[in-house]
């Protein structure tokens, strides 16, 4: 299969919360083990797995095995289809939901910076890294967070050697806005409420069917919120309601 088909598929399969056929088949067998080696559906894991997931028909025999080598090279999974500590962690680093923290010291970290365009490379991982930190865009070259990940930003701005084009800063305050109010701003909080709030709603009338598909959607919210302090968010925030019963759903619910 074309790559870039390879990967849209993926991207649709796991509603855009994975872009690799190695980490979906690696998040199948640590979430789904039971049923892919259940002896029900045959003695071959490519059969198993399209049993677990009937889209994966449409990704050929000889991806699927590139796939499940490569998981194995890098460690993740035995040749028995168990998930190892190494892959268990990589699912962790992949699906680890949200941290409200309730202890913000009220201050911003700034991250501001005017790099060449002959630095483009460098000026587009920098911000790719800042993203990756949940720092939000304040302005196209000025990047702010409520944690203190400037340290971290060092380290990044240093391995490039981007050092003279960087300003670390902290604020008490930053603009005329009150904090709540430049955090929906820069974040769009209330647009995160309301996914939270339809995935609650689907989970709460059992509307959503099929154990992958609840993974999938939580995480799919999950990776767009910042995990902002608890201080920054409305007060009737159901990031929180919404993690404890996608944990709830993982201890209890059954493949389908």
């Amino acid at each position: 299969m074309n790559k870039s088909l390879l990967i849209k598929k993926v991207s649709e399969i796991s509603e855009g919360v994975l872009a690799s056929l190695t980490d979906l088949i690696l998040t199948y067998l640590f979430f789904g083990y039971e049923s892919v080696i259940d002896p029900r559906v045959g003695h071959s894991y490519f059969y198993a797995l399209k049993k677990v997931d009937k889209r994966l028909e449409e990704i050929n025999y000889g991806s699927l095995k590139r796939a499940f080598r490569h998981a194995v090279e890098k460690g993740w999974i035995k040749e028995d289809l168990k998930v190892t500590p190494v892959g268990q962690k990589r699912i962790k680093d992949i699906f680890s939901p949200p941290v409200y923290s309730d202890n913000w010291d009220s201050k911003w970290y700034l991250v501001s910076f005017d790099i060449p365009e002959k630095l483009r490379l460098k000026r587009n991982i920098l911000r790719e890294n800042l993203e990756k930190l949940n720092f939000g865009k304040l302005q196209n070259s000025v990047w702010i967070s409520p944690y203190n990940f400037l340290g971290d930003v060092k380290e990044i701005v240093d391995s490039l050697d981007i050092k003279p084009y960087v300003i670390f800063s902290i604020s008490d305050k930053v603009g005329e806005e009150e904090s709540k109010i430049l955090a929906e701003r820069i974040w769009g909080i209330s647009g995160l409420q309301e996914e939270y709030q339809d995935f609650i709603a689907q989970i709460e009338e059992r509307k959503k069917k099929g154990h992958f598909n609840v993974i999938f959607n939580y995480q799919s919210i999950a990776i767009k919120d910042p995990d902002l302090p608890r201080e920054l968010l409305p007060e009737d925030w159901l990031g929180g309601k919404a993690k404890r019963l996608y944990l709830s759903f993982l201890k209890t619910k059954a493949l389908s």
